[in-house]
């Protein structure tokens, strides 16, 4: 029972990423947005398992994500909060 698995796991490339697969991801993502990543690999050609597309998406190529050290006003709302909550959290 249970989901069917994602991909077949033959001729299924593993490995880094190219700039090439980034490109042809960005733009198929741009032009559908993301939403059923199954059809991603068979839509674009790709030769990537489905959930690494999603997740290359999601960790890498996202315009909204941010990379690098935190500012100086992030660090400082850091410190502060914890200075409020400690190293705990309660629900």
């Amino acid at each position: 029972m249970g989901r069917p698995p994602c991909c077949d796991k033959l001729g299924v490339k593993k490995g880094p990423w190219t700039p090439e697969e980034d490109i042809i991801l960005v733009s198929y993502i741009q032009e559908h947005g993301p939403g059923n990543w199954r059809s991603v690999p068979v839509s674009t050609g790709l030769m990537r398992c489905s959930k690494s597309c999603r997740l290359r998406w999601t960790n890498y190529l996202r315009p909204g994500i941010k990379r690098g050290n935190f500012t100086s006003h992030e660090e400082g709302v850091i410190v502060h909060l914890q200075s409020l909550l400690g190293n705990r959290y309660t629900y």
